[in-house]
């Protein structure tokens, strides 16, 4: 995943990797003092060193490898000439904190410290206490490298993550957005839309019966259409805001033009919730509405209000012809009632659905009043 992350980051390491490339100028020195057979010998490995040390960078796959003929071109150096050249292992050192396996890491890690300790034993007899004032802090500092340089790999690919959660979380709530974007649409216009369609249905057959009622029917189409017109707007700014006592004054409208009589049984004016359940009922109270008026061919339509001090509830029934079901409780696949349980499902709650043609339907919605979920929905 990110290995297409790291690629740039190791080849701009490689392009800065060739600056220090002239710290080789005092092996190189000490390779031109030599005999003229030894010094193209070492000219060549020179090159060749350095070759492995551009290639390290631009190749991920072979890193280990070339890290290995680094080491075994140091070894040859200070074996065949001196232990100075042993302060070439500064550009081994870094490509070893690039290496993403944890095992070959190590195993490079190892390999450079089991080499420091054969040549400092090989060499031991000819140091003096003031070269191993210089080698050994300098060797502790090449060897703390590769975790440097692998702690700052880590460190960039946490960040490479970081970001992609970020994105996907902005997807996410992209996608969010546009489902409850299309659920307002859906449940909103979808109420005001059915009250234009059957005050127009019955303005149309008032027409000629009773001129004077039909007028007063296209009055209201006018009203409910600019109300309409204020609800996309507010969709649109995302300030829409339902309550439970304003969606039961809309469901009074909706049903008396539907010619459905409404019983309303509960206090819905006084609902003690937070205003995030109160939208989210009221907004599934106006769906389980629309859908008594829209398939249920009742002429009867109860909404009843029970609450205590756990729990809110408000169910919806009528004695229409009922509607077909999967299994008793069940949500069907229809898209309204998909909707309803979306919602309840933001807040805890749940849905149950049942009917039957003798009984008509009856829909349940409950949501659980707990102070850690107020508090939660609060900080939203």
């Amino acid at each position: 995943m990110f290995k297409k992350e790291g690629q740039p980051f190791n080849r701009g390491m490689g392009v800065f990797q060739m600056i220090w490339l002239v710290y080789l100028a005092s092996p190189i020195y000490n390779i031109l003092q030599l005999p003229v057979r030894e010094m193209w010998i070492g000219l060549a490995l020179l090159f060749v060193f350095v070759v492995a040390t551009l290639c390290c960078y631009f190749t991920e796959s072979k890193r280990l490898l070339f890290i290995l003929l680094m080491m075994a071109i140091i070894v040859f150096f200070c074996l065949r000439y001196d232990l100075g050249f042993w302060f070439m292992g500064f550009y081994a050192a870094p490509v070893i904190g690039l290496l993403r396996s944890r095992v070959q890491f190590f195993a490079g890690l190892g390999i450079m410290a089991a080499l420091f300790i054969f040549l400092l034993g090989f060499h031991l007899e000819r140091f003096s206490g003031s070269e191993l004032v210089i080698i050994l802090p300098s060797s502790a500092l090449m060897f703390g490298l590769p975790f440097i340089l692998r702690a700052g790999v880590k460190s960039r690919e946490l960040r490479a993550r970081l970001n992609s959660a970020n994105e996907e979380i902005a997807r996410l709530v992209k996608n969010e957005e546009r489902q409850r974007i299309s659920r307002d649409l859906h449940d909103t216009l979808g109420h005001t839309l059915s009250l234009i369609t059957l005050k127009s249905e019955l303005a149309e057959k008032l027409i000629v019966k009773n001129p004077e009622r039909a007028i007063k029917e296209v009055k209201d189409i006018q009203m409910t259409a600019r109300a309409a017109l204020k609800q996309v707007r507010e969709l649109v700014s995302g300030i829409n805001a339902v309550s439970v006592k304003d969606e039961i004054r809309h469901t009074e409208q909706l049903l008396a033009a539907a010619m459905i009589e409404l019983e309303a049984v509960g206090d819905f004016g006084g609902v003690q919730a937070s205003p995030i359940i109160q939208n989210i009922l009221g907004m599934c109270l106006r769906e389980a509405i629309n859908n008594v008026v829209k398939h249920s061919k009742a002429t009867r339509c109860k909404v009843e209000l029970m609450e205590d001090a756990s729990q809110i509830s408000i169910a919806v029934s009528d004695n229409g012809v009922g509607a077909q079901c999967p299994s008793p409780g069940t949500v069907s696949s229809g898209r309204g009632l998909l909707g309803m349980k979306e919602r309840l499902d933001l807040i805890d709650g749940k849905l149950e659905f049942h009917s039957s043609g003798e009984s008509g339907t009856r829909v349940t919605m409950t949501v659980n009043k707990i102070v850690k979920n107020q508090q939660a929905e609060g900080e939203a």
